[in-house]
């Protein structure tokens, strides 16, 4: 029986054939009647008659309308215009010409040159008309093309490739297929007791509120589990959010996806499946896989391989529906309990703090929202706490083809151990000592005797400090004394975490929205679409934009990031059970959860081998896997936040960040994260774990061995521990640039699919994995993508370009030359190819972006001190005496020195605590760095305005619309860049005229997803 997709694609492929054959005939028929009217026209001497002739044999050719009408003055007979065409413009100007013919008849005056204009005009016509049955006949060449390239035979030699063949797998495919059978059939070594042990003692020993509030817990998950053993639990509307969420999985084939399309469609279909499924759920105790479940291997964009499962579409939507509604109530119940016992991020002000501030600057001192700690929290709640689980059961989750992490793990630099390098140089100090000793004279000598004697302050507190260290932890004093006081401050000497700012500010914690002037211009709130890449881009920005702040007025930001070692395939059944009984679901549940994990599997080309219970691991793609995995790691997330007092983790599923620039607070997350790891058996990524100090000036600062080692990297970026700048790896780029010529050569990839992969891998991947453009990048970050992307398709096409290529493509295969730029960016509702574009975009947000994100706090810290100064006259003058009346304590004053004004020191310890309301604010600092750029719009000239408004009417018109003002940047750059020739060429925006071709049919078909070679 033939699968929808194959059904769907031989529908397709019939259509574009019936609508290609009635082509070829009105191009041939037009093309003689074409061809017969200039060679007619060529003929005729007269100049008038000649435009007499072309006229009446452009209305024939053209397909205009005519009727035959007496003239009211004379009683002659003469054709009409009525129409017949959507081209109005061709219709308006034939029939001004016949009434200006009729004058020419007459009328000596009209001279040879406005003959010769409405002749060129005419032929003009009947060019363009050519041209769009040309590009029709084209266009309808490589659909066909595309629809026979995903089934013909291709031939590699005298071996003959059918669809069914399926190419010898490589040995990284091998291996990966090894190593994943190696460990998901065989259960991890968990110590049960032990784990048992740390749950009690972070969440019930601890305090007696944590303790309140996992039984609050408990209680929640025995009440959603009544809500669940209704036997109406699914409805045809239920099944509407379900088929829309799988859809855009990652789980199902294309194949599958089409039959749900079709289900979508279908009341009747939609009934029956929900009656069978509420008949799996009344019996939910007794559901089981079956005999076995299909897996395959399949490679992913950035190299990577993945194993994923195949079951039939009744068990995805059942499955799918189980785990959204667990995914919703658990995101729902953290939520409460981050609520109830979370410590907060704030740093608690003492009350004498908070009197002396009013005393010297009246209530302004002391505001509290919106603060630079209230914005992290908030965008830390919104974006990163447990992230991957859903806020509403219809909320969607979007990606794009290409739209993942490149994978870095054979580019990371190989560094020593740290240890290792301690013991060298401990030697080395012990057998160079004398020497050492000499050189610590000469340079205390150079430095002065302050110097050299902070020196010997080191010297005598850390007598175990090799000489490197020395002088690194000497520059950074100098260093120091030349910043504000406030960087002066010893980061042990802070005081104390606040255990819940929102209780002592009178407020919730949900009443800190940060509202329409959040740091993200498109920030994402909890009732829209999920977009992962947006959040990963989103949280480079925030580290980003932390090391310009921390670094200026703290001296440091250290930072350590990490990813789970293939999280998915490895994660222990007996520790998410466990957790889970932890939290209160009840047996019932945990024995079926415990047979979804446990599914027996069976490689699609493995017909000879038995299933195999699978013992460790989720499988991908599947949101019951989201929440195993965020049930587990939100012991995690809970562990940091009461070991560091509130510090924020960042974690996005298995990957986290942690940053501060305390760097005990740093030590003490890391080892909170090294016994969870333990605790649960659960690996680190060695290669994606790593650590930078990054200090002010460039200066180096030391690292010891409570962090890990290693490089901080995402994508193509690598943080540079010296200048705190994301740099783009250009050997990594130059290693995906041979990839990508890898997946784009071969005779037998039709046109459409090379564009289709050339848009998702270095459009989209590349892009992605540079980092979007923000002010805390710079401007500098901007031209290397560009010049970057320039690299790419330098080394790829020798001598030219992915336009040039294509035209050369498409001439050699289909005889088709001057083919204008338009036809391969213009979207594919127009007749164009869609070709993307990268250096769009960048180019109309260059200018928008700061040159130097450094510049912020350097106007900062000269407002402050500005205010500081405005601040001492006002208390001076006795004016503060007036703002002082809704003081806290109004008749507070210092013990010591009541009438001096209070140091710049105490003035600025507490930015990040209070809003100031002065020029300097550091909330807007904040959020300027965080800023993505404004694509500066273009300007739309009267031809391409035209040409849109020609627009109007046609449907499902995506990209270039009929409103200028409704466009993307992107389309509005395109429309202007290239309509000018289009409209020359096609007499319009339309390459291929509306209903020539099944172009709505050949987009949705498009948006299958792509299978990468290899």
């Amino acid at each position: 029986m033939a699968s929808s997709g194959s059904v769907y694609s031989e529908t397709l492929q019939t259509i574009t054939t019936t609508k290609l054959e009635e082509l070829a005939k009105q191009r041939t028929s037009y093309e003689q009647q074409y061809s017969a009217l200039v060679a007619a026209a060529q003929a005729e001497s007269d100049p008038l008659s000649r435009l007499f002739l072309l006229v009446d044999g452009a209305k024939s050719c053209l397909g205009i309308k005519t009727a035959v009408r007496k003239n009211k003055e004379d009683g002659r007979l003469g054709r009409v215009l009525f129409g017949g065409t959507p081209n109005i413009q061709l219709e308006t100007d034939l029939k001004n010409l016949d009434r200006f013919l009729e004058q020419a008849r007459y009328d000596p005056s009209v001279s040879p040159k406005v003959l010769q204009d409405w002749e060129k005009s005419i032929l003009q016509y009947l060019s363009v008309q050519s041209s769009k049955f040309q590009y029709a006949s084209l266009y309808g060449k490589l659909v066909t093309e595309w629809l026979s390239s995903e089934k013909a035979a291709s031939t590699d030699g005298d071996v003959e490739m059918t669809e069914s063949f399926e190419e010898l797998p490589g040995a990284k495919k091998l291996e990966a297929r090894a190593e994943w059978e190696k460990v998901v059939f065989e259960p991890a070594n968990v110590d049960i007791p032990g784990l048992n042990d740390y749950l009690q003692k972070l969440f019930i020993t601890r305090k007696k509120a944590v303790s309140i509030a996992i039984h609050s817990l408990r209680d929640r998950v025995e009440q959603f589990e009544n809500t669940m053993r209704g036997s109406s639990q699914f409805s045809v509307s239920t099944l509407r959010w379900v088929i829309q969420g799988l859809q855009g999985s990652d789980l199902l084939t294309n194949e599958k996806r089409e039959v749900l399309k079709d289900f979508l469609t279908n009341e009747i279909i939609l009934a029956e499946v929900a009656d069978v499924l509420n008949m799996r759920m009344t019996a939910l105790s007794r559901w089981t896989w079956g005999d076995h479940v299909p897996v395959e291997q399949r490679r992913k964009l950035n190299g990577a391989y993945s194993v994923h499962m195949h079951e039939d579409l009744l068990q995805a939507i059942f499955l799918h529906y189980i785990g959204v509604k667990w995914s919703v109530f658990f995101k729902s119940s953290f939520l409460a309990l981050r609520t109830e016992v979370w410590k907060s991020n704030q740093v608690a002000v003492s009350r004498i703090d908070r009197k002396r501030r009013s005393y010297y600057l009246g209530t302004q001192g002391i505001y509290t929202s919106p603060t630079v700690q209230q914005e992290r929290s908030t965008t830390h709640q919104n974006q990163y706490f447990v992230h991957q689980l859903l806020d509403h059961v219809s909320q969607q989750i979007e990606i794009q083809e290409g739209e993942e992490e490149a994978a870095f793990d054979d580019f990371v630099q190989p560094l020593k151990k740290r240890k290792r390098e301690e013991v060298d140089h401990k030697i080395a100090t012990q057998n160079n000592h004398a020497l050492q000793n000499r050189q610590m004279q000469l340079m205390s000598l150079g430095q002065g005797n302050m110097t050299h004697r902070s020196m010997g302050g080191q010297q005598s507190s850390m007598p175990q400090q090799p000489m490197m260290a020395q002088q690194q932890m000497m520059a950074q004093q100098q260093m120091m004394a030349q910043q504000p006081m406030m960087a002066q401050k010893p980061l042990t000497s802070m005081p104390p975490r606040q255990h819940n700012l929102y209780q002592d500010l009178g407020m919730e914690e949900d009443d800190a929205d940060m509202g329409s002037d959040g740091i993200f211009d498109n920030a994402q709130v909890p009732s829209q679409a999920k977009k992962p890449m947006e959040a990963k881009q989103g949280l480079l920005h925030l580290l980003s934009t932390e090391i310009v702040v921390n670094t200026r007025l703290h001296g440091e930001l250290t930072c350590f990031r990490s990813v789970f070692e293939s999280f998915n395939p490895l994660l222990p059944h007996e520790t998410v059970l466990e957790i889970l009984t932890f939290f209160g679901v009840s047996e019932t549940w945990k024995k079926f959860f415990k047979t979804f994990l446990q599914a027996p599997l069976k490689f699609t080309d493995d017909e000879s081998a038995a299933p195999r219970p699978r013992r460790r691991g989720t499988p991908g793609s599947h949101a019951l896997s989201d929440v195993f995995g965020e049930v587990l790691l939100f012991c995690l997330d809970f562990s940091v936040n009461q070991s560091t007092d509130g510090t924020l983790l960042y974690r996005m599923y298995d990957d986290f960040w942690f940053w501060s620039p305390d760097y005990e607070k740093c030590a003490k997350a890391w080892a909170s994260v090294l016994q969870f790891t333990k605790v649960t058996a659960v690996k680190l990524s060695e290669t994606k774990t790593g650590s930078v100090r990054v200090g002010r000036g460039e200066a180096e600062v030391e690292i010891d061995d409570r962090l890990p080692e290693g490089e901080i990297r995402w994508g193509f970026l690598c943080l540079d521990p010296t200048s705190g700048k994301f740099e783009i790896d250009q050997k990594m780029v130059d290693a995906h640039v041979e990839e990508l010529r890898t997946q784009l050569k071969g005779k037998s990839k039709s046109v459409i699919d090379w564009i289709q992969a050339w848009n998702s891998y270095a459009a989209t991947f590349f892009s992605s994995n540079f980092g979007k453009a923000a002010n805390c990048f710079g401007r500098e970050h901007v031209d290397k993508m560009l010049a970057t992307h320039r690299h790419i398709q330098e080394s790829i096409f020798e001598g030219g370009n992915v336009v040039q290529f294509l035209k050369k493509t498409i001439e050699e295969r289909f005889a088709v030359k001057d083919i204008p730029d338009g036809f391969l960016f213009f979207p594919v509702e127009l007749g164009g190819l869609d070709l993307k574009s990268p250096f769009v975009g960048l180019l109309q947000i260059r200018e928008s972006v700061r040159e130097n994100p450094h510049d912020l706090i350097d106007d900062f810290e000269e407002m402050e001190l500005q205010d500081y100064e405005n601040g001492k006259r006002q208390f001076d003058s006795g004016n503060i005496r007036s703002l002082r009346y809704s003081n806290e304590d109004p008749k507070f004053k210092p013990e010591k020195d009541a009438d001096t004004f209070f140091s710049f020191e105490e003035y600025t310890r507490y930015r990040e605590e209070f809003r100031c309301v002065a020029s300097a604010d550091l909330v807007n600092v904040y959020r300027e760095l965080l800023r993505r750029p404004d694509e500066e719009s273009i300007d739309v000239s009267a031809q391409v305005r035209q040409a849109l408004s020609r627009l109007r009417g046609q449907k499902n018109l995506r990209g270039i619309r009929s409103n200028w003002n409704s466009m993307e940047a992107y389309w509005k750059w395109v429309a202007q860049m290239y309509g000018p020739e289009m409209v020359d060429k096609f007499g319009g925006l339309n390459v291929v005229d509306p209903g020539l071709l099944p172009i709505g049919m050949v987009s949705m078909f498009r948006q299958k997803r792509i299978k990468w070679q290899g």
